[in-house]
C-alpha cells in the first residue's frame, strides 16, 4: 500500500529554493577566505569518520565469531550502545571544531 502526500511541499519542484536548507551560497564565503581553517574541520571528520569505520568492522568480526544468538544479542546491544554516544560526543565536538575554526559560517553569515 502506497502513502500517499497531498501536501504543497510533497508537490514542490525538487528545484524550489524556498524548500532548501540553504538557499543562499553567502555562507560559502568563509571557506573560500580560510581554506586551511576548512581542512581542519574536515580533518577531524574524517577522523571520526574512520573511527567509527574501525568500530563497525570490529563488531562485524566478533560477530561471526559469535556461538550464539544471546552472544549476538550481547555484542549488538553493546556497539549500538556504543555507536549512540559516540556519534553524540563526535558530533559536538565537530561542531565545536566548525564554530572555532570558521565563526561567520557557523553563524549563517
Amino acid at each position: 500500500m502506497a502513502i500517499e502526500n497531498d501536501s504543497p511541499e510533497a508537490q514542490a519542484p525538487v528545484a524550489d529554493l524556498k524548500y532548501l536548507f540553504f538557499s543562499s551560497t553567502e555562507w560559502l564565503k568563509s571557506f573560500s577566505e580560510n581554506p586551511r581553517r576548512l581542512y581542519g574541520v574536515w580533518n577531524q571528520a574524517l577522523s571520526f569518520t574512520a573511527s567509527r569505520l574501525q568500530e563497525q568492522a570490529d563488531y562485524a568480526k566478533a560477530l561471526s565469531e559469535c556461538t550464539d544468538v544471546a552472544e549476538a544479542l550481547k555484542y549488538s546491544a553493546e556497539f549500538m550502545q556504543n555507536a549512540w554516544k559516540k556519534s553524540y560526543s563526535d558530533g559536538s565536538k565537530f561542531f565545536e571544531a566548525w564554530r572555532e575554526n570558521l565563526p561567520s559560517a557557523a553563524q549563517g553569515k
